[in-house]
């Protein structure tokens, strides 16, 4: 199970306005019934929603406002298995009224546990018409003890009504530097943290790569391809084919392995240019300068523009093993002699 957010203080650190208001309602006794927790994948929205029934549910909740982690309820909810938490996700790609109507079954019921009780529904854009129309009759007289929280990345997907009887709190994407800390923390190479951290803004998403072989076999591969390219010695080319099948399986490994490489020639033109400070995979700067030393400054500006044509390409289905021989023979010869500016 991933490591959720634990106190009011972490999430302040990714979603300081969320934090501060959410903080301020539970401080004040003022918080709504409804919250729209709105905002990107992996922008710890559904950590807040756990955080905020923890924080109802704790039964030892301490003086700073944070849940004990440590009682009965605490481990429940961390389980999912709360009688008071209920959790509504999509099935098949839609929330049906279905799964509405055994919600509102529930809350008819007598709660067999002292305190509120609370349902949050993950990826509410989900809703059909009719289960979102069934979800309005739990928002017009909503009972004391009873809270909603909507999980979206598109707010505007839902119902106006449902969106005005609600408090919208906005998740931005996580800052990278936090990403890093995140990382750093799972003892990875500088290369690993850079490239992931630079790669996306979703948590969850960065915590899957880090864990992932697939994920240091491609900046191996990558590191490989550009070692080659500086001693002439062995090809490139060969490199990738031996290597291709095993790790470069679908789209998403493919788009990683090319954004790699257009961070490392950015790389390049960073120490061209005497931006050290810019490069991004500082445990390469000597391969970095070897290669950026021999190669004129526009030849690496071509070559970034031929991967990023090489990225747009491969989202389309166009024969990437042709492409990427393609490339590969192009920058190999453009190493020999300066970087050419087209594969062709």
């Amino acid at each position: 199970m991933r490591k959720m957010l634990v106190t009011w203080d972490e999430l302040a650190g990714y979603q300081p306005y969320v934090a501060r208001i959410l903080g301020n309602s539970l401080k004040n006794r003022r918080l709504a019934h409804s919250y729209i927790l709105e905002g990107p994948l992996g922008s710890k929205r559904l950590d807040t929603a756990i955080l905020l029934a923890k924080t109802l549910l704790c039964q030892n909740l301490q003086a700073n406002g944070n849940p004990c982690q440590a009682c009965h309820n605490c481990h429940r909810i961390d389980d999912m298995a709360h009688p008071n938490l209920f959790y509504v996700e999509a099935e098949s790609e839609q929330i049906r009224k279905k799964q509405v109507l055994e919600l509102l079954q529930e809350f008819s019921r007598q709660s067999v546990e002292k305190g509120p009780r609370i349902y949050i529904v993950n990826e509410a854009e989900k809703f059909n018409q009719e289960a979102a129309n069934t979800l309005l009759k739990t928002m017009e007289e909503p009972g004391q003890d009873l809270y909603q929280i909507l999980i979206t990345s598109q707010v505007n997907a839902l119902l106006k009504t449902i969106v005005s009887r609600s408090q919208v709190l906005h998740f931005t994407p996580i800052n990278k530097k936090q990403i890093v800390l995140e990382l750093e923390k799972e003892n990875l190479s500088q290369a690993m943290v850079a490239g992931i951290s630079e790669y996306t803004d979703n948590t969850d998403k960065a915590r899957e790569m880090a864990a992932s072989q697939q994920t240091s076999d491609i900046l191996e591969l990558m590191f490989e391809i550009f070692k080659r390219l500086e001693t002439g010695e062995k090809s490139a080319v060969m490199a990738f084919k031996e290597q291709r099948d095993a790790i470069l399986p679908d789209p998403e490994a493919i788009d990683f392995f090319l954004t790699m490489m257009v961070l490392f020639l950015k790389d390049m033109l960073s120490h061209k240019i005497h931006y050290h400070s810019l490069i991004v995979f500082e445990s390469e700067k000597e391969l970095i300068g070897k290669l950026a030393d021999k190669t004129d400054q526009e030849k690496i500006e071509a070559a970034i523009d031929q991967v990023l044509d090489l990225k747009s390409t491969t989202k389309y289905n166009i024969n990437s093993q042709l492409a990427f021989d393609a490339l590969l023979v192009d920058l190999e010869r453009g190493f020999d002699h300066g970087i050419s500016g087209s594969a062709g």
